[in-house]
């Protein structure tokens, strides 16, 4: 009984997990200016004071169930737990290259650069991490489950 109630809890963390990760996904890719790093290498200088309205929603479940990773294999717990801090930290460095908007054109473009891969790298890991939960979600089909 007890590995039963293991099994359902996991399924039920792991879909509470899809979901905020996607959210997360969803939030960046959402906003406009982070789109518009991308434009940074050719001189889109004047949309780095928007940066500062970057926000994420709040990481709920992840920060209510953080004693429960260990649910997951510990592969899985790192990646969880990595995602969410970059995310956290991610509106922090898109604010700071904000503030660099006083800096050297060079510099400034370069942060905007670095903050374009690091949005990139984030969601990779979220849609690698959706794709090992759904595993654990729904063992029919797993590739029906989609952010859209």
């Amino acid at each position: 009984m007890l590995l039963f109630g293991r099994s359902r809890s996991r399924r039920g963390l792991a879909s509470a997990l899809i979901g905020e990760i996607a959210a997360v996904i969803d939030g960046m890719e959402r906003f406009e200016e982070v789109r518009k790093l991308e434009d940074m290498e050719l001189g889109a200088e004047e949309n780095l004071d928007e940066l500062c309205a970057f926000a994420l929603p709040r990481f709920s479940v992840y920060e209510s169930n953080a004693g429960r990773l260990d649910l997951f294999d510990a592969a899985v717990q790192q990646r969880i737990a990595y995602f969410f801090t970059s995310a956290g930290s991610l509106a922090g460095h898109l604010h700071a290259l904000a503030s660099t908007k006083k800096e050297a054109t060079e510099l400034c473009k370069q942060h905007a650069i670095d903050a374009q891969k690091e949005i990139n790298s984030l969601s990779e890991l979220g849609n690698d991490l959706l794709h090992d939960l759904r595993k654990l979600v729904s063992r029919k089909q797993p590739t029906t489950i989609s952010r859209a």
